[in-house]
């Protein structure tokens, strides 16, 4: 199992197949040079090759791979248990009129935006004019990234309810409601190669990206982290913060779901 931030988990296998792609002597000159970005040392890499070449092999080296992805909420004890029992579902945002009207109906304004919530609703959910969830699941494939960096997920919970809260009041005062009550969680879930590639390129394909001339991003990513840290053996790619969304429009099922991680004090992750 490949844990991204965690690069001694894939750190000899992808060395592996740099050796094979590039060898030795040219990763010698990699471990030997000062890189400023980390895109630059992924470009040393590719210039050793060819990005068409470079991006088959990674994907090849991705598609022999499993790999834990994460998804970050906030979640009441029983909706908890629902995930356990149940996984994730696809987002269904006629499923979420009852939660809603049980959070906002503790707001100052609540009773003169109260006849609104469905309209609204319907518009940041099937008619997908903010935010574009509907039918959809997100991870991140790097955990830090998710913790660290864009974590609006875990301070106020679902990005679709977040849209709905602002829509109807016009203003941040509803978000501290979606918090309420709830805990942030990190859903530790299972995913092949062949599903990271899917779901970190819904809209172009890999082969796609490939075609247009450049690296595909999955491939970037672990290409650019593990070259830099070739040449920075004491960098921590954890600092990165990663952001490399996977995105999937069928339900998890709980055979999948690793571990559900409580993150009761966000300041100490």
């Amino acid at each position: 199992m490949i844990y991204y931030d965690k690069f001694q988990t894939w750190e000899k296998s992808f060395g592996d197949l740099l050796v094979r792609l590039v060898g030795e002597e040219a990763l010698n000159d990699l471990s030997s040079s000062n890189f400023e970005f980390i895109e630059d040392a992924g470009d040393f890499v590719v210039s050793r090759s060819d990005i068409t070449t470079v991006s088959h092999e990674i994907q090849g080296w991705l598609l022999a791979q499993e790999f834990c992805v994460f998804h970050g909420t906030r979640l009441l004890s029983e909706e908890i248990l629902s995930v356990q029992q149940k996984g994730l579902r696809p987002l269904v945002a006629a499923d979420r009129e009852q939660r809603l009207r049980e959070i906002l109906g503790r707001h100052r304004r609540w009773a003169s935006v109260e006849d609104k919530l469905l309209e609204v609703i319907e518009d940041v959910g099937p008619k997908e004019k903010q935010g574009r969830r509907q039918g959809q699941v997100h991870f991140s494939l790097s955990r830090s990234g998710l913790v660290n960096g864009f974590d609006h997920y875990l301070t106020h919970g679902s990005e679709f309810d977040q849209h709905v809260v602002q829509r109807l009041f016009g203003d941040q005062s509803g978000l501290e409601l979606l918090s309420s009550e709830t805990v942030p969680v990190l859903v530790h879930v299972s995913i092949s190669g062949e599903q990271l590639i899917q779901g970190a390129h819904p809209h172009f394909t890999y082969s796609d990206v490939v075609g247009m001339g450049e690296i595909p991003g999955t491939a970037r990513t672990f290409l650019n982290s593990w070259a830099f840290k070739a040449a920075n053996p004491g960098f921590d790619i954890e600092k990165l913060r990663t952001d490399c969304c996977v995105m999937e429009r069928v339900a998890t099922p709980p055979e999948r779901i690793l571990t559900i991680e409580r993150l009761d004090d966000l300041a100490a992750h």
